[in-house]
């Protein structure tokens, strides 16, 4: 498993990279109330995809029968978290919420599909 926290960290740092150039890029196009929800956005997927590879790893070194517990239990606050997230933006007005909305879907589906990747093709907590 050390190979696998290894190459979190990894994707991780790379992900990062990624998001900081998208940033950068986007603190030049976009006027600063649009780019702080971009920043949001991208900055909470990123948290959590990375704290779903993490509950992944301790799910893949549990038994066989346990692991649903955990993948429901990580499904489930993932959209409990989100919805949190999306109630502060919408009431308290930090950032342009449609801003939000979008970029937090892009990234999202972009997160999504990376960890779907990394599991189920099994670049990630597979056992020889």
């Amino acid at each position: 498993m050390n190979q696998d926290t290894a190459k979190i960290r990894r994707i991780g740092f790379i992900s990062l990279g990624v998001l900081a150039i998208t940033f950068i890029a986007c603190f030049f196009i976009f006027e600063r109330f649009e780019f702080f929800a971009i920043l949001a956005s991208g900055l909470l997927t990123f948290i959590f995809f990375i704290a779903t590879l993490l509950f992944y790893l301790k799910a893949a070194k549990s038994k066989t029968q346990n692991k649903l517990k955990y993948i429901l239990a990580i499904l489930f606050l993932k959209i409990a978290a989100f919805a949190l997230m999306f109630y502060f933006v919408y009431r308290f007005n930090f950032v342009n919420m449609m801003i939000y909305l979008f970029s937090f879907l892009i990234f999202f589906t972009i997160f999504f599909n990376l960890e779907i990747f990394l599991i189920y093709k099994r670049l990630l907590f597979h056992t020889n």
